[in-house]
């Protein structure tokens, strides 16, 4: 009887470890500007601009130089939408902008809020026209 009933229960407890719930997973659907992820943004120094991605409080649209811009998702609790007039970096010792380095939000009402980049892609405004608002400069 110990047998059968230590059976059964063994047989119970691997079906329900096996059965699956019916659990729809839908993929988060990248825009079409974001390219390719990129490890960092050499030359930190040499970033010249900043704008808001409509719609996105945690990211934000660096521009180098004068074509070459970088979307930089953001973990923490800073809102690029708040930022003022500028937003700032700061790197961990090297020229480079890489994840783990922060970016700083001067809100303009309670001081300067800090954010850690998680990811860095390459951004190419040029595959849709877009609005999304003004750039500003970086200091």
């Amino acid at each position: 009887m110990k047998i059968t009933s230590l059976s059964i229960l063994v047989l119970l407890l691997i079906t329900s470890c096996s059965s699956t719930s019916t659990v729809e997973t839908t993929a988060k659907k990248n825009d079409v500007r974001q390219g390719e992820e990129v490890k960092q943004i050499c030359f930190a120094s040499s970033i010249n601009g900043w704008r808001e991605l409509k719609g996105q409080r945690r990211s934000v649209i660096l521009t180098k130089g004068v074509n070459d811009e970088f979307k930089v998702d953001l973990s923490g609790v800073c809102d690029v939408s708040q930022a003022m007039m500028k937003i700032g970096t700061r790197s961990r010792g090297s020229s480079c902008l890489t994840r783990g380095d922060d970016i700083l939000v001067d809100n303009g009402f309670s001081g300067v809020d800090r954010c850690m980049i998680t990811k860095i892609y390459i951004w190419n405004a040029d595959k849709q026209e877009s609005n999304d608002s003004a750039e500003a400069p970086v200091n």
